[in-house]
C-alpha cells in the first residue's frame, strides 16, 4: 500500500470472517507506514483485526460448547441402550401395586426357571457320575 495524502481516504475493509481474510488484514496493517497521516487508518484496521479475533474466539467457544453438549447426550444414551428391558405383561394401564405384583410374579417365574435348570444340571451330573462309576468297575474287572 503506500502512504496516503490528505485528499485520499483509505478504504477500511469489512470485518474478516475467514482465516485468509484475517491474514490479508494483518498484511495490510503491516504495510501501512507509521506516520501521522496514516495513524487513524492503521487504528481502524487494528480495530477490525481485534473485532475479527473476538468473533473467532466467540464462534470457537460456541462450537466447543455444542461439542460438550452432544458428547454429554451421547454418554447418557449409551447406558440406556445397554440396559435390558423387562417386559412385565401386555400393554395396559397399571397402578403401582399392579407393577409390584407383576415384578414379583416375574421374579418367581425366573426363580422357577433357575430351579428347573439346576435340577437338570444335577440330573446330568448324576448320570455322568453313574457312567464314570460303571466305567471304573469295568476297568477294575478288566485289570483283574
Amino acid at each position: 500500500m503506500g502512504s496516503y495524502t490528505q485528499d485520499q481516504v483509505p478504504q477500511t475493509p469489512a470485518t474478516p470472517v475467514s482465516a485468509e481474510a484475517l491474514i490479508s488484514l494483518l498484511d495490510m496493517i503491516k504495510q501501512v507506514p507509521d506516520d501521522e497521516t496514516n495513524r487513524q487508518h492503521k487504528g481502524r484496521l487494528q480495530q477490525k483485526h481485534t473485532k475479527a479475533t473476538q468473533l473467532s474466539f466467540a464462534e470457537r467457544t460456541l462450537l466447543q460448547e455444542h461439542n460438550r453438549f452432544f458428547a454429554q447426550i451421547n454418554n447418557e444414551a449409551k447406558p440406556r441402550r445397554a440396559t435390558k428391558s423387562d417386559v412385565l405383561g401386555t400393554a395396559k394401564v397399571m397402578s403401582y401395586e399392579d407393577l409390584e405384583k407383576a415384578k414379583a410374579e416375574r421374579a418367581a417365574k425366573d426363580t422357577a426357571k433357575e430351579v428347573k435348570r439346576a435340577e437338570k444340571e444335577a440330573k446330568r451330573a448324576e448320570k455322568e457320575a453313574k457312567r464314570a462309576g460303571k466305567e471304573a468297575k469295568k476297568a477294575a474287572k478288566e485289570a483283574e
